[in-house]
């Protein structure tokens, strides 16, 4: 009876995960921006659905697709760029791949239009139209970065030919601020995360700001980045043509790169949630998270920077005149005020998130216990995310974490990370011995 029950179980388990699959496996896109309404294409029933209102599907019929399209179609959908080419064709990108669809509403056909043989190597990668050419730059995979700047040729080869640049550009173009200004008819990148894929994997933050001028057909160093500082670990990044909109859960950052300013809008009573899929209209981001029943948010960016206060430059100016010496008077005499501002109001700067008070409060409690990987990624909230995505919110969060507790109680690396007796690919964290005491009278247990 009771080996009944559990084979029963797992079945129903089976199906209600092949279920959840099935659901997410949709290519949507805006369909009417005034009305904020999508369509989409069920790629597991092939059929054509449209909103009548939010997360509400009528069915317009079914979609007609080659049998060998659909197949690679399947194999290597994950993600979507979508581009509207006219009222009845959309166009849609795979992600990590070459591969390039359009879909005929009128007629319910999609149909593969490129000749791609080679893909893999540019997941992250970003695309674009410039005068009615689609371009793609850099990427990510096969454990390597893609600095490639391609181009579709869709008149000749419709396959995708490099643009060859004058100089290099950034080491890695992937993640931060990705995105082409039609104004400046130029592609700025910086900010991008890069991995050294050795055992003791380290997530460097590229410092530098580079603008791709595609009349010169050359990379432009604009400068360093001036980060905005936040206690938040994550970032979700969207480019709206004008403004790199950076949201960090209670505010929204507005980073200009060709004003070289950033304004930071704050509210309390908002949560600026992470998001995967996003449109943009005009100056406005929709976005949302397919696992929150893909419920559209809004942020429109000329509104809120009315309401946003100015925070200072994007980037520290690379090609200023200003004498050199000046740079190294002023740039002492705020590190001796800094200095003496940290020393001053150290302990009353100091403030923990709502992630990081979790996370220690479970690791005081768990005493001279360890607490697994899987159980981290659950306090950490990444236990849906990709592998990937779970190991590099560990390692932001795990690092910011111990910088604090080191600036405010001068311990270092106060969480500990161990391999597992078991299985040494596995690692266990812990609190450092004899600190528990301390860690408590943070957190206030």
């Amino acid at each position: 009876m009771n080996k009944l029950f559990l084979f029963i179980c797992v079945i129903t388990f089976l199906l209600i995960s092949e279920n959840g699959m099935a659901e997410s496996r949709n290519i949507d896109w805006m369909a009417d921006y005034q009305t904020k309404l999508r369509k989409r294409i069920n790629l597991d029933e092939l059929s054509f659905e449209a909103e009548i209102k939010t997360n509400e599907w009528v069915k317009l019929g079914k979609v007609s697709i080659q049998p060998t399209e659909l197949r690679e179609l399947l194999a290597k959908y994950i993600y979507a760029d979508q581009f509207q080419k006219s009222n009845q064709i959309t166009r849609f990108v795979l992600q990590g791949t070459g591969l390039i669809y359009e879909f005929d509403e009128k007629e319910k056909h999609l149909t593969r239009i490129d000749k791609t043989t080679h893909s893999g190597h540019n997941f992250s990668s970003h695309r674009f139209y410039r005068n009615n050419i689609l371009y793609s730059i850099g990427g990510e995979g096969f454990w390597s970065y893609n600095r490639r700047i391609t181009y579709f040729d869709e008149k000749a080869s419709k396959e995708w030919e490099i643009l060859r640049p004058k100089n290099e550009g950034p080491e890695v173009i992937s993640d931060g601020y990705q995105g082409y200004s039609k104004k400046a008819d130029a592609f700025f990148s910086g900010g991008s995360l890069k991995k050294n894929f050795l055992e003791n994997e380290e997530i460097i933050t590229q410092t530098d700001l580079f603008k791709f001028d595609f009349k010169l057909k050359s990379w432009v160093n604009l400068g360093e980045i001036n980060f905005p500082k936040s206690n938040n670990a994550f970032r979700t990044i969207f480019w709206n043509g004008t403004h790199f909109v950076q949201l960090e859960r209670d505010r929204v950052y507005f980073l200009n790169p060709l004003a070289n300013t950033i304004h930071v809008y704050s509210d309390n009573t908002s949560y600026f949630e992470e998001a995967g899929n996003h449109y943009i209209s005009n100056d406005t981001v929709l976005y949302y998270n397919p696992q929150n029943k893909g419920n559209l948010r809004f942020i429109a960016v000329d509104n809120l920077l009315k309401k946003s206060k100015y925070v200072g430059e994007f980037y520290r100016d690379s090609t200023s005149t200003f004498p050199n010496y000046i740079y190294v008077v002023i740039f002492s005499i705020l590190v001796v005020l800094a200095i003496f501002l940290f020393r001053k109001r150290r302990k009353k700067s100091f403030k923990l998130d709502d992630v990081e008070t979790k996370l220690l409060t479970h690791l005081v409690r768990a005493k001279e216990h360890s607490i697994s990987t899987l159980d981290l990624n659950e306090l950490l909230e990444c236990s849906t995310k990709s592998q990937e995505n779970q190991r590099r919110i560990r390692y932001v969060i795990l690092n910011q974490l111990n910088q604090k507790l080191e600036n405010q109680l001068s311990i270092k690396n106060a969480i500990e990370r161990t391999p597992s007796e078991e299985d040494k690919r596995i690692f266990n964290y812990h609190l450092k011995p004899g600190i528990e005491g301390k860690i408590q009278s943070l957190v206030k247990l």
